[in-house]
């Protein structure tokens, strides 16, 4: 799946069966893609826990207008830096712990502190982040202590008195074999014209209410362009409780219900998505959202599906979603 990110950002979702044919399902050519040097495209590269398929999925960003610059981690490639009229952009993917025999807790300070040793090298603050991504092995060990690390991280960088970002938090396996592995955008205006915001989701009460550090929903605008970035989204009500228990289809309906009216705060619709990923998971509720897809007239690759751990071990199903709009 190849998208296209406010006129500029290309994402890329791929396999190592599809590789640059995904090109051909975007509105780019496979001729593009191809021409990049790919050691040199940053990419978070996640392991299917379950069955231990290397890997499932490589989540890449490619800017196609203006020069890139490469922004390395210990020789590896994690992420890029780039701008348009209106602001500049860091995007970081697959940020790694320093230290990766050292215990989980240490491993998720070490992401966090290398998110912002990274941003800090290119001139920007964890204020200047938008949205993040946090792939744990194993999450439903220690999510908990993912949230008080993050909690700990956002208190002494002053993260809950500013912006808090976007996010999604999965249970995935990596190649490196690091407890946890990270992506973050961050956005810095030029003069102005381009602004950052949180966005409430109506049908749900903020994560924060229940000490999960992160906003249901984010945007960036300029001029030209509003793009929503939708956090992970799932089956929970506006208390903070996990509802429809064992019951997928009516855990994909209310999520995309929680989703939809998010999008509909900023007069968008489900058309408007330019990248979506799917986590589901047990293998036998693909169905579930499969037919939720043809029942509402979505295509079938809609998202890229994913089978893994939710946040809860009583979530079956979450999606993340970003729509781009024209102004």
């Amino acid at each position: 799946m190849l998208n296209w990110l406010n006129g500029t950002l290309w994402q890329t979702l791929e396999t190592p069966t599809r590789g640059v044919e995904i090109a051909r399902n975007g509105w780019g050519s496979p001729a593009q893609i191809a021409m990049l040097p790919q050691g040199d495209v940053p990419g978070i590269w996640l392991v299917n826990e379950i069955t231990g398929d290397v890997p499932p999925m490589v989540q890449r960003f490619i800017s196609t207008k203006g020069p890139v610059e490469v922004v390395m981690q210990n020789g590896r490639a994690v992420g890029a830096k780039y701008e348009d009229a209106y602001a500049e952009y860091v995007l970081l993917m697959g940020v790694a712990p320093n230290d990766l025999s050292a215990s989980r807790e240490v491993q998720a300070r070490s992401a966090f502190d290398n998110i912002d040793k990274l941003l800090k090298e290119q001139g920007y603050s964890f204020h200047d982040v938008v949205r993040t991504w946090l792939y744990l092995d194993k999450l439903l060990e220690w999510y908990d202590v993912l949230n008080r690390v993050r909690d700990e991280f956002f208190e002494e960088h002053n993260v809950f008195g500013g912006f808090v970002p976007a996010s999604t938090g999965i249970g995935c396996a990596n190649t490196l074999g690091a407890e946890i592995i990270v992506g973050a955008i961050a956005m810095r205006p030029k003069d102005g014209r381009a602004t950052k915001a949180i966005l409430d989701s109506p049908l749900q009460c903020s994560a924060l209410d229940y000490r999960s550090s992160f906003s249901r929903a984010a945007e960036i605008v300029t001029p030209e362009w509003r793009t929503v970035f939708v956090s992970g989204t799932a089956s929970i009500e506006p208390g903070g409780e996990t509802v429809h228990h064992d019951d997928a289809d009516k855990q994909v309906e209310l999520t995309m219900e929680v989703v939809k009216a998010i999008l509909e705060t900023r007069n968008m619709t489900f058309k408007d998505s330019v990248r979506a990923i799917a986590y589901i998971k047990r293998p036998e509720d693909r169905p579930a959202w499969q037919n939720w897809l043809k029942a509402n007239e979505l295509p079938a690759d809609y998202a890229q599906e994913i089978i893994a751990d939710v946040c809860r071990d009583d979530l079956l199903f979450e999606l993340e979603l970003d729509a781009v709009q024209r102004l």
